[in-house]
């Protein structure tokens, strides 16, 4: 179990089917049953310290891009006849579900397409970063700018809405699939829709954009009639 995971990562649309970002997202295709916790046998497998209170992905030190840093010798190795020889089999920790977001595997690159943060309306993307696995508490509070919740969400505003966005990490590649060769997703066949939803998110970020103003507006008239 020292790589039991495969993963296919894919090129990654934020929002709108005309932005597309340089940055691959990773998702585990394929794990190796024995090699999961609760399935394989624990007995001969090392117990890993994690995050979370134990429930949580192997720290660091344990696997550092896949790199077993920290791994003790296990107390009942077994001897096999790998390649026909007598050697000491040594046993890597099981994966949680945890670990199949964060651990490196074997990687086939550029196997598809990711559609994130395809909402119908700011709201739900709002509600989304406030309640999911890592939560951004003040996420659905109108008055925090959405760009500023997530750097993925203000790759989407940026790009949407024709604004200027730099980071070191990943850039957008505004219609980017219109002038490459790469293969498209199959419903770029239908130029109309990939124009409405682009008018779609436009118009949601006009939305909560327009109650910051709103909000302030009656502020400044608050203030001014005092």
């Amino acid at each position: 179990c020292e790589l039991p995971l495969v993963r296919a990562d894919s090129w990654t649309f934020e929002g709108s089917l005309r932005c597309l970002t340089s940055l691959m997202k990773n998702t585990p295709s394929l794990v190796i049953g024995e090699c999961i916790d609760k399935i394989g046998d624990s007995t001969k497998h090392p117990k890993p310290e994690r995050g979370w209170n134990g429930i949580g992905w192997m720290s660091d030190g344990w696997t550092k891009k896949g790199k077993f840093a920290s791994l003790p010798k296990p107390t009942n190795n077994e001897t096999g006849n790998i390649n026909g020889a007598g050697t000491t089999t040594l046993y890597y920790p099981l994966l949680n579900a945890a670990d199949f977001r964060r651990f490196y595997g074997h990687t086939y690159r550029k196997s598809g397409f990711h559609f994130h943060n395809f909402f119908s309306s700011i709201a739900a993307l709002r509600f989304k970063y406030n309640t999911y696995g890592h939560p951004v508490g003040n996420a659905q509070n109108e008055m925090l700018p959405v760009e500023n919740i997530h750097v993925d969400v203000k790759a989407m505003i940026s790009c949407v809405m024709d604004r200027p966005f730099s980071n070191p990490k990943f850039r957008v590649l505004k219609d980017g699939m219109d002038f490459s060769n790469r293969k498209k997703p199959a419903v770029y066949q239908y130029k109309e829709y990939v124009d409405a939803r682009h008018r779609e998110i436009y118009n949601e970020i006009l939305i909560d954009e327009s109650k910051r103003i709103k909000t302030r507006q009656l502020d400044l008239k608050v203030n001014t009639s005092k």
